[in-house]
């Protein structure tokens, strides 16, 4: 058995791979190392090869470090849903952590930061856990990407999916139709900027972050060329009130970002938008759909709790991946960093939980607190 690491040029044998295996994730696909590389990153994809075959994939960024460092420079290297590993075998890690030490060299970096798909519907969940442990990776609570999101399977028919929607929810689409509300697919050229438009006025006014507008069109453009990306509009009488960007790579979709006017008509729209999103995906072959990040803890109260209970609304599941895995290089530099991202996301936590205490009392509405709080 000869086992070896090389960076991978070819999409189709990267993709073709990745696609072959039940942990892929569009993070690690061909396409999203490009959009990397032309948002101005620094990225290694490094296959592993047994006897010439690829039976593991690891598509890596490089960033700074976010400390006042100037003499050092320090970087840190970031796996994002990945890497991806045919089959649990230490001596394989291992051999990668090797040839990606050689890059933390070169890039000066403090740390590999992987977080792979491997969630708790996983049978071999703890065995991967000890299995990174083994090959010398520590935990870490504090994730790039949120562990918990929300699936459906999408794998019975629209009907029946719509079927098991809340009460609610298939009233909020009934009403939105008999408004004359419709959902159609966008024309980049012509509807790119109205598109924008929504998603930035919606995030403003949630006080929620939003990448700029390169960001979103170089996402659309990149997964488009290979039809596996697409905006959706609703509208009413040309009117656009809503839009959605959705992604698919290998037989999973993900709801990337949504956007929708102020008003009753569009709030009614973004549940009718939502149906179609998940038609879209059926119409791709796709068996699971994913509406991304929810809550890592199911409290109210936490972030994101809002939009945890819309998505449940339509039916499925919670789904948690394993914690994010540090190997690191430079403990010095490494510990101080991380003690300090942890206070920091102590704090923002605390402001949360205060701000809906202080919304749930102002309410009149009773809270029971658990010991946890």
């Amino acid at each position: 058995m000869s086992i070896t690491i090389q960076e991978i040029h070819d999409r189709e044998q990267w993709n073709t791979f990745l696609q072959s295996q039940p942990h892929e994730h569009f993070l690690q696909s061909y396409e999203w190392g490009e959009l990397s590389r032309e948002l101005g990153e620094q990225i290694y994809r490094l296959g592993v090869l047994e006897n010439g075959r690829l039976i593991g994939a690891m598509s890596l960024t490089v960033s700074p470090v976010p400390l006042p460092l100037p003499k050092l420079r320090p970087t840190w290297l970031y796996c994002a849903r990945g890497p991806v590993l045919e089959r649990l075998d230490v001596s394989i890690l291992a051999l990668l952590v090797k040839h990606v030490a050689l890059i933390a060299q070169r890039e000066r970096a403090v740390v590999l930061r992987v977080e792979p798909n491997i969630a708790d519907d996983d049978a071999n969940l703890d065995t991967w856990l000890a299995t990174y442990h083994k090959a010398g990776f520590v935990s870490n609570p504090n994730s790039v990407h949120g562990r918990r999101s929300w699936v459906l399977d999408i794998r019975p028919a629209a009907e029946h999916l719509y079927s098991r929607f809340m009460p609610n929810w298939q009233q909020h689409i009934r009403v939105a139709e008999q408004r004359n509300v419709v959902v159609r697919r966008a024309c980049l050229s012509r509807d790119f900027d109205t598109y924008y438009e929504l998603i930035k006025s919606s995030s403003e006014r949630n006080d929620v972050f939003v990448h700029d507008r390169d960001y979103h069109w170089y996402t659309m453009q990149t997964f488009a060329a290979t039809k596996d990306a697409t905006i959706l509009l609703a509208e009413q009488d040309g009117y656009p009130l809503a839009a959605k960007m959705v992604l698919r790579f290998g037989h999973w979709s993900w709801d990337m970002f949504t956007g929708e006017q102020e008003g009753e008509t569009a709030q009614l729209a973004a549940y009718l938008l939502q149906y179609h999103a998940l038609q879209w995906a059926q119409e791709r072959g796709c068996h699971f759909f994913d509406f991304r990040s929810i809550p890592d803890v199911l409290m109210p109260g936490e972030d994101l709790w809002e939009a945890y209970e819309y998505k449940r609304g339509f039916g499925g599941y919670s789904r948690l991946t394993m914690p994010t895995q540090d190997y690191v290089f430079q403990p010095l530099i490494y510990k101080p960093w991380r003690r300090l991202v942890e206070l920091g996301r102590e704090q923002r936590h605390k402001e949360r939980q205060n701000t809906e205490l202080e919304q749930r009392f102002s309410s009149g509405i009773p809270q029971v607190l658990s010991d946890a709080d």
